[in-house]
């Protein structure tokens, strides 16, 4: 799986909408740094709640992860353009109020996951979050744990990975590093 492009909007610290291009990093390792709470990890809550609507380890939902700053009328959204195989998905959650006739409103929430065909992203599930998490988890063979462990380095275990690059034997290590 490659990102392409993550929306988010009154999603963790980010009150309005946010959006981050990953598509100048195709086909290279990166890596996401930066300070203590400099929203790292919201990055990659945001890239694993579009795709199974928990954010990393698989605790938190949208009521934990919508920016309390943010108002009312403001929808919670995420939206993850990425590609697998050759195609292209991108899988949108969101959760918005909605005022009902009666004048009294609720929590909606909308999940949906797109393939591009013919020119135009063209609809693949939506409705139940778990239909739309059902098809993550068929595209990428993960579930949303099995997805965290793979994309999130624990903190203190950069060093270890650093160290194990370093017992690699030279001419390994240098087709990693390059």
């Amino acid at each position: 799986m490659t990102p392409i492009r993550l929306k988010m909007q009154a999603f963790g610290p980010y009150q309005g909408a946010v959006e981050i291009a990953f598509s100048g990093l195709r086909g290279k390792l990166f890596l996401i740094t930066g300070s203590t709470g400099g929203g790292k990890t919201t990055i990659l809550d945001a890239i694993c709640f579009a795709l199974f609507c928990r954010a990393t380890g698989g605790r938190r939902s949208f009521a934990a992860m919508r920016c309390m700053s943010a108002p009312e009328d403001l929808p919670t959204l995420v939206e993850l353009d990425f590609s697998l195989q050759g195609e292209t998905y991108r899988f949108r959650r969101s959760q918005y109020t909605y005022r009902k006739r009666n004048k009294e409103t609720e929590l909606r929430e909308s999940h949906e996951c797109f393939q591009w065909k013919e020119g135009d992203f063209q609809l693949l599930e939506s409705g139940s979050e778990s239909a739309v998490r059902r098809r993550a988890e068929e595209l990428l063979h993960l579930t949303c744990e099995q997805f965290s462990q793979v994309i999130v380095l624990p903190q203190g275990d950069f060093l270890r990975l650093l160290l194990s690059l370093i017992h690699i034997s030279e001419p390994t290590r240098r087709s990693y590093i390059s």
